[in-house]
Order: structure tokens, then C-alpha cells, then sequence
């Protein structure tokens, strides 16, 4: 006569070379079914109207997080009431299957996407694409400055009023600025939506800031005044703005100046730019006037760093200048007899020296394509196929040419009064 099982009976049931099953009697359809292996599983058998035997695994019998033997009885008990309410208990587990997967995989989702904050992102983007750009440095300055609110925030979570709000905020200090912005930010979320981060892209659908070429070019009188002006600052502030004025290269070329880049001992000092760092990705030989030389041998070397400049803002650099060239400004009103207070310096940026040296040294009698050369621009047409020519001469007397100027511009001159002694 057929018993119950009982958990003893599940635990001693012997294997055998193949599959049976151990009904549980007073509970129709539960099974154990015990394997060749040894693993026992609790089942629910039952028979659809279309007469199909179906079975439905209830869960382990034995081993790690196995059912008791009451459980299975009370999910068993689950199995016929839904049979007798209409239901298939085979396609409730399936659906409860799925359910649990969803919710496992949205749970998964979520981990996940609190890690895809921005600045996570930019990290594995910047790896990814833009640090294989020419301009993968101007990128990371841009986005890392002008995204650093968002740092914090999931990808997903930014909105296109968030795009709006940022680029309208730079727009007022910087409006080129804000045009890199837009178009590096645009990029960097189409590349999140490649990789399946956001679904849209919040940059998409707002303004467009026209550039308008910048045209500023400092006068004699102003070069004269920042050059006193620059004998009155601070380390590394003085140099940074001496050497920038006096190379004529990008600010953040110099900024980024390496001590191995530098030449000072041979008899033609000069600075070579890799082309890694160049704007047009060729490298560039920059010829070192005496007194750029006389300014970078002066410089103690900060420890444990290849940079010229290791800690600096260029940003800081240009408030102090502007400090100090009005602070100069009134004192030689003051010293005329006029109102200090009314002295005003006209706005001027630091790449407006670059275009300062370029406008100036024409006028020193360097012709246009030397010009060209010393500031490292592209050339184009058929001089861009045919001219090799190094320049490297007529740079450096360019370059000479230039510092001599900026010297003259603030040495003493002689005086023409001659001095009448007073009569006995």
C-alpha cells in the first residue's frame, strides 16, 4: 500500500539508471523525481484538456536551498487551485519566471546606470574617441570646465533644459566658448547614445552662437603698459605672460610647455612643439629670442615634473594682469594731473597678443608667409603641396625682430632738454 513521503523516504531514495518519480499520496500531482545523478526536484504533474501531461518543477528536493517537503506540498496545493480557477499553473510559472527576470535584469539596469554618471562617462569617452583627436585636449578642457555641475548626475538624467541652461549661462561669458560647448556636447551624447546610455540627445535643438572673428590687436601704448605691467607679477604669473607675448604661439601650447621640448645650450635655442600638441598636428620649431632664453634659464624647475608651468590657471594670470595694468594706468594719471578714476583699460584676451605679434611684425619688415610660419598655421593650395621650405631662419629673425620691439618699447630714452646752469 502506497504512504505519503515523507523527508526520510526523499533522503534515502536510491538512484537508479534512470529517471523515477516518488508520488506523494494524499497530494495529487506532487512528485519527487530523483535522478541518475542523485539530485532529487519536487514537480507538480497534471493533465491538460487536450490531454498533454505537463510538468511543472516546484524546486530542489535536496541540496543547497532545497523546499521542505511541506512547502512543495503548499505550492503543489497553489498548482490545483489554479487549475480549479481556470489557470494553467505552467504558463504561471512562466510568466512569474519572466517577472523575476525583468525585475532582476531592471534591478541590474539601475546599478548599472548609478555608475553612468557624467563624469564616468566623459572618462570612458574620452578613452574611447576623444583622446585620438588633434583636439582632444582643447575636449577635455572645454567639456571637463563647462560640464563640472553635471559631474555628479546619471547620463540619462540630463534634459534638454539642462543643455539650454549651461550653454546660455557660458553664452554670457564666453560665446565662442559656448559654441564648442555645444558642438562637444552634442558629439558626446551621441556617442552615449551608440552605447545605449540615453535615448536622446539633449544638445539636439538648441541655439547656435555665431562666430564672429575676433579682430582686437593691442596698440604701442598698450604693449608698453603690459610690459611694465608684467615686471610687477608674481611667479610663474610674470613668465607665462612674458613668454606668451614674446613666442607668439597658443596659449595652451606654451601653458603646456615641456622642459624636453626646450633647446637653451645650442647656439640656435629653440622650443619644438610636438606634433601631438600642435593645432594642425605637425610639429613646430620655435625659435628662442636671447631674452626668451635669459627668462626660461632663470626658472627653477618645479620637482618631479616635466612641465614648464606644472600648476597653473591662465584664467587666474589674466584678472591679476588686468589688475595691475589699471593699477599702473591711474597711477601715471595721477602723476599727470588727471583723475585716476577715470582711467578705464580697454578688454583685450590673452590669444589677442598672438594676433598683436602677427598684425606688428609686418611692420618690422617681416613678410606675410614668415609670419605664417612662426605661428604654425596650415598652409593651403599649392604652397601647402610644394613649399618645404624650414623657415627656420627667417623665424628666428622674426622672433628677434619681435623681442627687440617689445624691448624698445620700454627702455629709457635720452633726453633732448639740456640743463642751463644758473648764472653767479
Amino acid at each position: 500500500m502506497k504512504k505519503p513521503l515523507t523527508a526520510l523516504a526523499i533522503e534515502h531514495a536510491k538512484p537508479r539508471a534512470k529517471r523515477y518519480a516518488l508520488p506523494d499520496v494524499g497530494h495529487p500531482g506532487l512528485r519527487v523525481l530523483v535522478y541518475p545523478s542523485g539530485v532529487r526536484t519536487f514537480v507538480y504533474r497534471f493533465r491538460r484538456g487536450d490531454k498533454q501531461d505537463v510538468t511543472v518543477v516546484l524546486g530542489p528536493a535536496s541540496g543547497p536551498g532545497a523546499l521542505t517537503l511541506a512547502q512543495a506540498r503548499d505550492a503543489a496545493g497553489d498548482a490545483r487551485r489554479q487549475r480549479a480557477m481556470g489557470a494553467d499553473p505552467a504558463d504561471q510559472k512562466r510568466a512569474s519566471r519572466r517577472a523575476e527576470a525583468a525585475r532582476i535584469a531592471a534591478e541590474e539596469q539601475e546599478a548599472r546606470r548609478r555608475e553612468d554618471t557624467v563624469a564616468n562617462v566623459l572618462a570612458r569617452y574620452y578613452a574611447d574617441h576623444a583622446d585620438g583627436l588633434k583636439s582632444g585636449r582643447e575636449v577635455r578642457r572645454v567639456l571637463d570646465k563647462e560640464l563640472k555641475g553635471w559631474a555628479k548626475k546619471r547620463v540619462d538624467d540630463i534634459r534638454r533644459s539642462d543643455a539650454i541652461r549651461v550653454l546660455d549661462t557660458v553664452k554670457v561669458r564666453a560665446p565662442i566658448q559656448s559654441k564648442r560647448l555645444r558642438a562637444y556636447g552634442r558629439h558626446f551624447f551621441q556617442w552615449c547614445i551608440t552605447k545605449e546610455l540615453v535615448e536622446k540627445n539633449p544638445f539636439d535643438g538648441t541655439a547656435v552662437v555665431k562666430e564672429v572673428p575676433r579682430d582686437r590687436v593691442l596698440t604701442d601704448d598698450e604693449l608698453r603698459l603690459l610690459l611694465r605691467a608684467i615686471d610687477r607679477l608674481e611667479w610663474p604669473r610674470r613668465q607665462f605672460v612674458h613668454l606668451l607675448l614674446l613666442s607668439a604661439q597658443r596659449l595652451n601650447e606654451v601653458g603646456d610647455m615641456e622642459w624636453s621640448e626646450l633647446d637653451l645650450t645650442s647656439d640656435t635655442p629653440t622650443w619644438t612643439l610636438p606634433g601631438a600638441r600642435a593645432k594642425n598636428g605637425r610639429a613646430h620649431a620655435v625659435p628662442l629670442a636671447p631674452i626668451t632664453v635669459e627668462i626660461l634659464t632663470s626658472m627653477d624647475r618645479v620637482k618631479d615634473t616635466p612641465r614648464v608651468f606644472a600648476s597653473f590657471s591662465a584664467a587666474h594670470a589674466k584678472t591679476r594682469i588686468d589688475e595691475v595694468m589699471l593699477e599702473i594706468a591711474r597711477e601715471d594719471a595721477a602723476a599727470g594731473g588727471d583723475n585716476p578714476e577715470e582711467v578705464k583699460i580697454e578688454p583685450w584676451r590673452l590669444h589677442d597678443l598672438r594676433r598683436t605679434a602677427a598684425t606688428t611684425m609686418p611692420r618690422l619688415g617681416v613678410d606675410v608667409v614668415t609670419v605664417e610660419r612662426v605661428l604654425n598655421h596650415q598652409m593651403r593650395g599649392v604652397m601647402a603641396v610644394y613649399q618645404r621650405h624650414s623657415f627656420a631662419q627667417e623665424k628666428r629673425h622674426a622672433l628677434n625682430l619681435w623681442a627687440d620691439f617689445l624691448t624698445s618699447l620700454t627702455a629709457v630714452r635720452e633726453s633732448n632738454v639740456v640743463p642751463f646752469k644758473a648764472e653767479a
